[in-house]
C-alpha cells in the first residue's frame, strides 16, 4: 500500500512567526529534512515499526499543516494500532482542511474503509479518485477493488 503514494510531497516550510522552528528542536528544520523523516516514517511503517515512526508523523503534520502526509502517517498507525474511529476521524479532518496530498488521504480513507466492510461510506471517495488523473491515489484504489 505505500507505494503507491509519494509521501515525499513536502512543501516549503509554511510561514510561522518563529522562522519556521518548531518549539521542540533548537535549529531549522528544512524541507530536506522533512522529506527525509518522511521517508524514514514510511520505511517504519513498512515494517511494521509504525508507533517508532509516531514522532516523525506527529512533527511532519505539525511542520506541515496544509500537508496531509502526517495526518496519513498518523492514521496508519492507529489503524495498525486498533484505533479505527480515531484514524477515519484524522483523515476526513486531513481531507477537508488541507491542501496537499488530499487525493492520497482519500484513497487511504476508502481502502480502511473497505478493509472495514464499510463500502457505501467508502463508494464515493473511490469514485471521485477514479475519475481523476492516474496517480498513486488511483493506483491504490485500483488494487482494492473497482468502483
Amino acid at each position: 500500500m505505500l507505494e503507491a503514494f509519494d509521501f515525499t510531497a513536502i512543501d516549503v516550510p509554511p510561514p510561522c512567526s518563529d522562522g519556521g522552528l518548531s518549539s521542540d528542536f533548537s535549529g531549522h528544520v528544512t524541507r530536506e529534512d522533512l522529506t527525509l523523516l518522511c521517508e524514514i516514517g514510511v520505511l517504519a511503517l513498512a515494517v511494521e515499526r509504525g508507533e517508532e515512526a509516531m514522532p516523525i508523523f506527529q512533527l511532519i503534520d505539525s511542520e506541515q499543516p496544509h500537508n496531509a502526509a502526517g495526518a496519513i502517517g498518523i492514521a496508519m498507525i492507529e489503524v495498525a494500532a486498533g484505533r479505527n474511529r480515531d484514524a477515519f476521524a484524522r483523515l476526513r479532518t486531513a481531507i477537508a482542511t488541507r491542501t496537499l496530498c488530499v487525493r492520497e488521504a482519500k484513497a487511504v480513507l476508502a481502502v480502511f474503509l473497505m478493509g472495514f466492510g464499510r463500502h457505501s461510506e467508502a463508494k464515493n471517495l473511490r469514485r471521485e479518485i477514479m475519475r481523476g488523473p492516474d496517480c498513486g491515489a488511483r493506483r491504490l484504489v485500483q488494487s482494492y477493488g473497482a468502483c
